[in-house]
């Protein structure tokens, strides 16, 4: 998958939001190229998708399926199962995924408990991150300069110092 950009959208009354057309275009796409040329796209309701909060953030990470399972073999591959505390490690991280799924209208339904993890209520933001998606309460993401979103000053001084020689 390749997420890209910034989607503000509102909750409704039963913490749904439409998943931005633009992700649900490319989860077709996807799925049109992984069928081969005489398969079709799965209908959007049959898209499987992961949440949890982020591990360090104020906001939920949307995983498909795939790339969920691709995170969970990287972490269970460096932990010991005969380690107590790295057993707890990725029982936390497992036990606090949601599985959601897109309804034929192109909903998703958040369960609150996700929603008050990451201090979201209403008004919020999709924000691709190529392979995954991040939720954000709207007022978070709009703050403008904090430590989570960089002004374009900062990206564009960022960027420089990175990419110098």
């Amino acid at each position: 998958m390749d997420f890209i950009g910034q989607y503000p959208v509102k909750l409704d009354a039963k913490n749904r939001a439409f998943m931005p057309a633009g992700f649900r275009r490319q989860m077709v796409e996807d799925s049109r190229q992984a069928s081969g040329p005489e398969g079709t796209a799965k209908e959007l309701d049959q898209f499987t998708l992961v949440a949890r909060k982020d591990y360090f953030e104020d906001c939920l990470v949307i995983y498909t399926k795939q790339a969920w399972e691709e995170e969970v073999a990287k972490v269970r591959s460096r932990l010991n199962r005969f380690d107590g505390n790295q057993q707890m490690l990725y029982r936390k991280m497992v036990s606090e995924a949601q599985i959601l799924q897109l309804d034929p209208s192109g909903r998703i339904l958040f369960p609150k408990v996700l929603l008050d993890k990451a201090k979201i209520d209403r008004d919020v933001i999709f924000i691709g991150m190529q392979q995954t998606i991040e939720v954000w309460a709207q007022e978070k993401a709009m703050e403008g300069q904090n430590e989570v979103f960089m002004s374009d000053a900062d990206f564009t001084k960022g960027l420089q110092e990175c990419m110098a020689d």
